[in-house]
This record gives C-alpha cells, structure tokens and sequence, in this order.
C-alpha cells in the first residue's frame, strides 16, 4: 500500500488534479439548468435559493469534522469516505427531480455539501504537501482543475438543455464518471497523508486559532467573498445599472471566469518567483482596479475590462490562503478552519450583499463594499508568508 515514504510523486499529483476537475463539473452541470430544476419542483426563486443553501451549510458540517478526520485516518481515506458521501447525496437529486420533492433537494444538497467538503479539505492537504515535495507552486493549477471542470460541466449543462436531453439522464451519467475517475486513482494517495505526527499527538503544534491562522480565514473570507459576489452580482449589475441585455451582461461573466481559469492554471510561477503574500497582494490590487472601473460605469468595453481584472484579482486567493494553512503544523485541522472562513462566505455573503444593494438602490453601488473586504484581504496577505515556491511559513502565535 502506498505511503509518503514509496508514494509516485506524479501519479500523487495527478490524482489530485483528477479530484479538483471532478469535483466542479455535477454542480455546474445542474446550476445551469435551474430554470428546468425550479420548474420541475414548483418553487419560487427564492425558495429555490433557500433549497440551494443547504449544499453550503452540508459543506460547513463536514468541514467542522474532517480536520480531526484526517489526523486520524489520513487524507485517503477521508477522500474516499468523501467522495461516497458526496455520490449518494448527488444521486438524491436524481431522486428528488424525478418525485418533484423540494424536500428531497435539500436533503440531497446538505449529503453532497457534507461530502464535497470532507474532500475539498483532505485533497487540499494533499495538494499542500506535494506543493512541498515539489519544491514549487501547484496549488494555483489544482484550482484551475476545478474551473475546467466547472466550464466543462457548464458546457455539458447548456449543451443538454439546447437539445433538451434528460436532466436525470445528465446527472446520473456525470455523476457515475466523477466518482469512478478518482476512485480508480486513489491507490495513488498515501495512506499516511495529513496523519498527526508525535509533536502533534502530544499537543506541540500550537493552538488551531492561532494569529497566523486567523489572519488566513480573514483573508480567504474578503477575497472568496470577492468571488461569490461575481458569480452573484456581476451580470445583475450590467443589466440594472449599465442598461444592457443578457448577453451582453453574460459576455462579462465568461470574461471574468475566463480570467480566473488562465490566472489560476499559470500562477503557480508568479508564486515561486515572488512568494505569497506579494502574489496575493499585487493580484488583489488589480481586482480593486477592475472594481472601480465597473463603479465608474464608464462605459460596457471598460465593464468588460473591469471584470477581467475582477477576476485576476481574487483568483489565487483560495488556492494560496489554503496553501499557507497547510504548511502550517497540524495542517488538516488548520485547512480545515481556514477553509471554514471561505464556506461561510460563501454562504452568508450573497444575500447580505443584496440587503445592501437594496438598501443603496444600486447593484454597482454595493460593490463599494465588496472592495472594502477585498481591500482587508490585501492587507492581511503577509500571513500566507513570503517564501518562494512551497517553502515553510514561520507561524506567529
């Protein structure tokens, strides 16, 4: 069986890579046949939204567990475990649509979330330490994997709704091939990845709260609040407040994905030649550029523009927070907390910010906001480290 002392440092990467792609393809799959989806279980949007809330706090439950999880049974077998949590969940949706229970949603949507977020925590300790063992940056490109697969997925999804193929059919057929792909490939995981080692065991890793690691979680909370909001309130704001139909409004979106994808799949250089926190720094400034021009409202060429830099500027930001908390001692549990910061954005940030717009009358207006956390999560860069490549960040406590 294989071990971090006889483990294929390749085939290790390559089945991390396969997890990240799998893993985003189900969920955009289905996102972008909602209007089908909201159809089929006669739901208003905004229950539909609330049925969608139950994916992100199933992802907040697992991750409440997996740290312990993982110093425990390792990050194989808490990815499998995963993974199988994640399939029976993501099957209940095949279920729920063909009895047209919004009931059954949900509850498929807190199984896949508590599974999802079990794996996103074990591969993301995993992707840390084959970043070490390469001696380079690979986390940036493991979440370009995740984008690719997300694009994919969103290509299959508009594909089958413009021939009007079975959306169980789509599902169960996705479905069945992101679970074989990893699975076939998990031999290649070291049974002994994210265990606790004896300082561990003894309590010598410092507090799971400490400085360094709350710094992280705040950083990754401003900048995955960034990210959310784009995916939330790019297109709305085009439409409201710049006076453009959906197409045009959508050509922003692709250009802000797009931007994310290509940043992330050659970022892994940016880091080992200038570290981290410089990286995360000088890219968050540039998303605060993108931010203002899209305020300005200049013109829809520069709301184009804008949202290219919007995206450039928050998306190292997950990848490279996750990574500073896995270089950390106990690095399960701190990917996991610091992962916990991300989810709740991600969770609690959309419908506050549309309190905000709301309350400003203005989509773009609200945006003002979204800087300000950007801003904060610029500032408190210096925790993911100044090393180049994957080297060891020093842990304040």
């Amino acid at each position: 069986m294989t071990t971090l002392a006889t483990v294929n440092l390749r085939a290790w990467h390559r089945t991390i890579l396969i997890y990240f792609t799998v893993m985003g393809v189900v969920g955009a799959s289905l996102m972008v046949r909602l209007p089908l989806v909201r159809e089929v279980l006669q739901v208003s949007v905004g229950e539909l939204g609330l049925l969608l809330v139950a994916g992100s706090i199933g992802a907040m439950s697992g991750l409440l567990i997996v740290g312990k999880l993982v110093a425990q049974r390792g990050t194989r077998a808490v990815a499998v475990l995963g993974m199988t949590t994640w399939t029976i969940g993501s099957v209940g949706y095949i279920f729920s649509l063909g009895f047209q229970s919004p009931l059954i949603f949900a509850l498929a949507g807190l199984i896949s979330g508590f599974g999802a977020g079990m794996t996103d925590v074990a591969v993301n300790v995993d992707g840390s330490a084959i970043e070490q063992k390469l001696g380079r940056a690979a986390m940036p490109k493991m979440h370009a994997a995740f984008s690719i697969g997300a694009l994919t997925g969103a290509g299959v999804g508009t594909l089958a709704a413009a021939v009007h193929f079975d959306i169980l059919w789509q599902l169960g057929i996705l479905i069945a091939i992101a679970y074989a792909l990893p699975m076939l490939n998990t031999r290649h995981m070291p049974k002994d990845s994210g265990l606790h080692t004896e300082e561990e065991k003894a309590g010598k890793s410092g507090p799971i709260f400490s400085k360094v690691v709350v710094l992280l979680g705040l950083g990754i909370f401003g900048m995955t609040l960034g990210e959310g909001a784009s995916n939330d309130w790019l297109t709305l704001g085009l439409v409201d407040d710049y006076g453009q139909d959906h197409a045009t409004a959508g050509v922003a979106y692709a250009i802000l994905i797009g931007a994310m994808t290509i940043v992330r799949f050659f970022g892994g250089g940016l880091v080992d030649r200038f570290g981290k926190a410089l990286t995360l720094r000088v890219t968050g400034i540039i998303g605060l550029i993108g931010l203002l021009i899209l305020v300005a409202k200049i013109s829809v060429p520069m709301a184009w523009f804008g949202s290219a830099l919007w995206g450039i500027g928050v998306a190292l930001a997950f990848p490279l927070f996750l990574s500073a908390a896995g270089e950390q001692p106990n690095p399960a549990r701190k990917v996991a907390t610091v992962s916990t910061f991300g989810y709740a954005s991600f969770l609690v940030g959309p419908p506050l910010l549309g309190f905000v717009a709301q309350g400003l009358g203005s989509i773009v207006n609200m945006y003002w906001l979204i800087l300000f956390f950007i801003g904060l999560s610029v500032v408190v860069a210096g925790a993911a480290g100044n090393t180049r490549g994957s080297g060891k960040s020093v842990e304040r406590k």
